[in-house]
């Protein structure tokens, strides 16, 4: 196959994925008991990178890392690999190929990402990618691979077979998903199931690219959990744990003095019953060549190796004084619970960090240092709290990672935004993504300012062009006005870790 069509006409966006981030996959298999590579140094292989959004911020971040993605769409391939030559990045290559098909003198790689790749692909293509996995993978490799989840996904199919059946398989890309937004605006009003029907409204406001390559592409296999380890064990891989967030864990009952090989089996049953208690959808599966160490059920103890950054706000007076339930948000929306009152001055000690990271021995000090400062009536009991931690972690609240990082924290009087920074922001369709590997809302005055920081302008002077820029659009605001929101938006991005020291 020389290209794939429906990607060269309806493009994914090519983002970012933070659960994919091979410091914060090392932290994941460590807490499993797995001692992954080191990522610094790493060779990283990306199947499916589409043109490079994911990949390139992690070359980026690792000068000492090799980076090689792979991507059947010739068009996305070519958008990537010329995106690569303007930033004169020299550790990344991104290469048009079918993962099926791949030379075999790419050599074994410490990280092989395959996200949104292996339900999406007939079962030939799956095989490939499982054999490619064991043997490209070093010998204690870890490789990243999602897929949908039958427990989730039985009751949506029959949207699927809906969507497919009332459009035309042989229109265009984008045609077709016009004409699917108008068969959702049918089914909203001929169905009544809750579960569908919350599904038609996501939908319809959904990326076009999403709704056409889950619902309307060829191949969508949700598999089982069982399923899905049944085929590594065919592979001569095995399961490591779970990268994506987690509600609930697996907690082994009788478990004690079990060697990591006994609990394997009772642990993967485990893992499927949970899937079908919360109807999972989407698994994000960390695996390992089968000759590689055994890992198994994560463990709140071995958090004390690790590092752990969050960026966290809550709207209401902080309580910590008592165990009472406080909401924190994250820039993505999503709301978790804390009431443990050290957890809390936890979490804002690691936002006031962002985008830094605290080892865990920093982290207790520096919770019992806000405690301290707000006199809080609570105390840090360190034997309680790194399974109280644990849980912020498993749910992607709290973020581990193996390396800490250093960014600048403040603008500097000439700011500078890093080269990659800046060729995302001038560069069309491309996202901005953060130094903790998330994508940036930025609207086009955003992106302009960013684009402008090189270093040789001051404040005023952005403040200025900005003004000047603003006015050429139609929009006139006071000076003072313009210097303020300039300022915010410089903040905005040392937050983000786009400015150089």
């Amino acid at each position: 196959m020389d290209t794939l069509a429906s990607y060269d006409e309806l493009p994914y966006d090519s983002l970012p994925l933070p659960e994919t981030q091979p410091d914060f996959l090392a932290a994941v298999a460590w807490l499993h008991g797995f001692e992954a590579p080191d990522p610094s140094r790493a060779r990283i292989l990306e199947l499916g990178c589409a043109q490079g959004g994911n990949l390139i911020p992690l070359a980026w971040r690792w000068p000492g890392s090799e980076c090689v993605g792979v991507e059947l769409s010739r068009v996305q391939a070519e958008a990537g690999a010329d995106f690569v030559r303007r930033l004169g990045l020299p550790n990344v290559s991104i290469l048009h190929g079918d993962l099926a098909a791949l030379p075999a003198d790419l050599g074994e790689f410490d990280y092989i990402i395959a996200h949104g790749v292996f339900s999406w692909v007939p079962p030939a293509v799956q095989h490939a990618l499982l054999d490619l996995c064991r043997r490209h993978l070093t010998a204690d490799g870890l490789a990243y691979i999602s897929f949908n989840v039958a427990a989730g996904w039985e009751q949506l199919l029959p949207l699927r077979q809906a969507l497919l059946e009332r459009t035309g398989s042989d229109l265009p890309a984008p045609e077709r998903h016009r004409q699917a937004l108008a068969v959702l605006d049918t089914l909203q009003r001929e169905w009544s199931d809750p579960a569908l029907l919350k599904e038609i409204a996501y939908l319809k406001t959904a990326a076009p690219s999403y709704l056409f390559h889950e619902y309307l592409a060829e191949f969508n296999a949700p598999m089982t959990f069982a399923d899905f380890a049944a085929r590594l064990e065919s592979h001569a891989l095995r399961y490591v744990g779970e990268a994506g967030p987690r509600s609930a864990v697996v907690e082994l009952e009788d478990a004690w003095g079990l060697a990591p090989e006994g609990m394997v089996g009772r642990w993967l049953d485990a893992e499927a019953a949970l899937d079908a208690a919360l109807a999972t959808r989407f698994r994000r599966a960390l695996v390992c060549r089968d000759d590689a160490g055994f890992a198994q059920p994560a463990r709140a103890d071995r958090l004390e190796s690790l590092a752990f950054y969050a960026d966290l706000a809550c709207d209401e007076d902080i309580d910590l004084d008592a165990a009472i339930g406080q909401h924190f948000v994250n820039p993505a929306g999503n709301t978790f619970p804390v009431s443990d009152p050290a957890l809390k001055a936890a979490v804002i000690a690691l936002s006031a960090a962002y985008p830094g990271a605290l080892p865990f021995r920093e982290l207790v000090s520096a919770a019992r240092g806000v405690m301290d400062e707000f006199s809080a009536a609570a105390s840090l009991e360190e034997g309680a709290f790194p399974e109280a931690l644990f849980q912020l972690v498993m749910s992607h609240a709290v973020m581990p990672t193996v390396a800490a990082g250093a960014h600048a924290s403040q603008p500097a009087e000439r700011p500078c935004a890093h080269a990659l920074a800046r060729l995302q922001a001038t560069s069309a369709n491309w996202v901005v993504s953060g130094a903790r590997h998330v994508a940036m809302d930025l609207d086009p005055a955003g992106r302009a300012l960013l684009a402008m920081l090189d270093g040789s302008r001051t404040v005023e002077d952005l403040a200025l062009a900005m003004q000047d820029m603003l006015r050429e659009a139609g929009t006139v605001l006071p000076r003072e006005t313009i210097v303020e929101l300039t300022r915010r938006q410089l903040w905005l991005f040392a937050r983000q870790g786009l400015l150089t020291a």
